[in-house]
């Protein structure tokens, strides 16, 4: 990738916080699965959610585009409320138009790639510019050629998803998500459907995505990209946040009995 993406941005600089949870709590029935939680992400930060599973990490990573409303608190895109918005001292939900405006300046990259199925690699990454940003097809294309050749498939876009590896088409979920110019970029877990060898290709783009400056957020297992990448690791435990830590300290040494647990885990299974 030699060329910038789209939408690059200069890295932290700027202390404003691109997404903010405030007080953020959530509950599937009776069971709370997010408590209270305060965290801020500047501008061209990379943050990775570390923690067990169940602990909460993706359920807060879904509240930032509203695919998991939240009950208490809020989630802010550069200040603003997304989902919710206050009426007369009250919360109330807010228009679907309202929602899916900012939802379409979030860039999302799920576990599973969720590419339409009967489309070509450059059709899936065309399909947003079109029909959610207005674009003409002629400069989506040229959009989408772009994205792709900067993600490495340059000679795939004519391939449908059921002709690309599991790597090639979450590189192409990546690209789809990259084009849209979007604010923030949410990796959800993006490698762990993923055969081992493919692992790392996907990991070299999202480096590659962070160089240019977008602001991450990534929940992962992938601790050795954490420990490259990340300018921050944000670890989770049953819906609370015990500590958020630069790589160096929380791999030397995270300072909470939870967190020592869970590295001692991942470094036994890793060996």
């Amino acid at each position: 990738m030699s060329e910038p993406l789209p939408n690059a941005v200069p890295g932290p600089g700027s202390d404003a916080p691109v997404v903010e949870f405030r007080n953020v709590s959530k509950w599937f029935g009776d069971l709370q699965v997010l408590k209270k939680v305060n965290l801020s992400v500047r501008r061209g930060e990379v943050v990775v959610i570390a923690g067990p599973s169940g602990s909460g990490k993706s359920t807060l990573l879904r509240t930032v585009n509203y695919l998991e409303p939240i009950q208490e608190g809020e989630v802010l895109i550069e200040g603003r409320p997304i989902g919710r918005r206050q009426v007369g001292g009250r919360w109330i939900e807010d228009t679907q138009v309202n929602i899916n405006k900012m939802r379409s300046e979030i860039g999302i990259v799920f576990q599973s790639f969720n590419l339409f199925p009967h489309m070509t690699a450059l059709e899936n990454v065309m399909e947003g510019l079109v029909t959610v940003r207005k674009i003409p097809p002629a400069e989506a294309e040229a959009i989408a050629r772009q994205t792709l050749a900067q993600v490495g498939l340059g000679d795939r876009m004519s391939h449908r998803p059921s002709k690309l590896s599991g790597g090639q088409q979450q590189r192409v979920a990546i690209a789809r998500a990259l084009a849209m110019r979007p604010k923030v970029m949410l990796f959800d877990e993006p490698t762990s459907a993923l055969d081992p060898e493919l692992i790392g290709e996907v990991l070299s783009v999202m480096q590659e995505v962070a160089k240019e400056g977008y602001t991450m957020l990534v929940v992962t297992h992938e601790m050795g990209f954490a420990r490259e990448v990340a300018d921050r690791i944000v670890f989770m435990d049953n819906g609370e946040i015990l500590l958020e830590s630069a790589p160096e300290q929380f791999f030397r040494d995270p300072g909470h009995p939870r967190a020592r647990e869970f590295l001692g885990r991942l470094l036994w299974h890793a060996n």
